[in-house]
């Protein structure tokens, strides 16, 4: 019986397992190949953009539970950002502070993003057009819109209290990292103790089967796109704080990185599977092999290309492509 229990806990946790050994693996060998990356600059790098890039796949998690998707969520981001900025540049003088139109501005971006994702939502669940078509086409819209209202430009100049977010530590700890945690507790909560959770995986494991069930799904996808939507909203608050300026392009690399760092976690790309300690684990090797490459100092458009080998393999590998193709 206890052989029996070990068993079903290492095969519950194999995809984690597997992580953990090739990110022990990975640290290995860029520490032998260079002795700069096991140092404090290469942990702050890392613990910096942690936050965001996890924020970013949880945003793509939750959709990807479901068999969806959501591919407007930097374009999102962005415009959420530029709003933000928009306020707290027209609102504050130069060089002064306003807590209060700060916290107002940060209030406005999150809404932005959660009304974004909201519609995303609704295209989906009323007209049952695919995820994919309608978060692309919104991409293409909110992208267009933010080049309109910046007309190209880049927005900057924010006060202290904002840019203390993504730039400053308390106890040694980066304040993104705490935000990050409290959103990633968040969604285990939403994912294993509530109604919404348990929906979501259900209908991404067997769509019909849920709607037969008498679960609203409508509602339901609704629900899980605008959640989607709040974690892109504290990601701009971050990005926008980090590199104290909004503009229309930024961060369209990480688009790629947080549907590789999905499906390297173990979120299947058809529904009704996911962890969020493997998207952890998932994020945390991506960024430090982006990190050992850079030191490495490997050209940034192979280090994109080479994440995109990463994707494919990894979804052959999940959906057993490699097992059927040499019968194994």
């Amino acid at each position: 019986m206890k052989l029996d229990m070990q068993s079903s806990l290492v095969k519950r946790n194999r995809d984690n397992i597997m992580l953990s050994i090739i990110l022990m693996v990975v640290v290995i060998i860029v520490s032998l190949i260079s002795e700069r990356f096991l140092s404090y600059n290469t942990f702050i790098s890392v613990t910096r953009q942690f936050p965001e890039m996890g924020l970013l796949t949880l945003c793509m998690m939750i959709t990807m539970i479901t068999g969806g998707i959501n591919l407007s969520c930097i374009a999102s981001a962005n415009l959420s950002g530029i709003i933000m900025a928009k306020m707290m540049t027209s609102m504050i003088p130069k060089g002064t502070e306003n807590v209060g139109v700060v916290i107002l501005a940060i209030i406005v971006g999150i809404s932005i993003s959660v009304l974004v994702s909201f519609g995303n939502g609704v295209i989906i669940a009323y007209l049952k057009v695919p995820a994919i078509l309608v978060t692309l086409s919104m991409q293409m819209l909110i992208s267009g819109v933010s080049i309109v209202i910046t007309k190209g430009e880049i927005v900057s100049g924010f006060p202290e209290s904002f840019q203390f977010i993504g730039n400053k530590s308390v106890l040694g700890i980066p304040v993104p990292l705490y935000i990050f945690a409290i959103c990633a507790i968040i969604m285990y909560i939403v994912l294993h103790h509530l109604p919404l959770g348990q929906k979501a995986y259900m209908y991404g494991s067997n769509p019909t089967a849920t709607e037969f069930s008498g679960v609203n799904v409508k509602r339901m996808i609704i629900k899980v796109y605008s959640l989607s939507g709040f974690f892109v909203g504290v990601a701009a608050v971050i990005l926008t704080s980090r590199f104290n300026s909004a503009a229309s392009g930024y961060a369209t690399s990480y688009l790629l990185q947080s549907v590789l760092i999905a499906v390297l976690g173990g979120i299947d790309p058809n529904g009704g599977k996911g962890k969020i300690s493997g998207m952890i684990l998932a994020v945390l090797l991506l960024q430090i092999v982006a990190s050992g490459l850079n030191i490495l100092r490997v050209d940034q458009f192979l280090i994109t290309a080479l994440f995109g080998l990463i994707l494919l393999a990894t979804v052959a590998f999940r959906l057993n492509y490699f097992k059927k193709l040499f019968n194994l």
